[in-house]
């Protein structure tokens, strides 16, 4: 089990976070696409790290799922980071 203390655990916490208000953000408020895009490929990469931080703390084959996820996480960045290269 891992400490929710745990500077990787804090920095996973803080990143679902920053997704979650820019998603608010964007949908309920004056949060422009391009912005949105910018944040949430920056709020990915950043998440797929501290994902990879958290899974050296696991046991095995929890720690190879979470680098997998982190890996399609850091895809998924990549992705809206085109998106937003594309519409600015």
């Amino acid at each position: 089990m891992v400490a929710v203390t745990e500077p990787a655990a804090v920095l996973t916490i803080a990143w679902l976070l920053v997704l979650f208000v820019v998603a608010w953000r964007y949908r309920f408020g004056p949060l422009p696409s391009a912005r949105a895009f910018v944040l949430v490929a920056a709020a990915l990469a950043w998440l797929a790290f501290s994902l990879l931080q958290l899974a050296d703390l696991l046991s095995p084959p929890y720690d190879d799922a979470l680098g997998a996820v982190s890996g399609i996480m850091l895809l998924a960045g990549a992705w809206f980071a085109l998106r937003w290269w594309r519409t600015r």
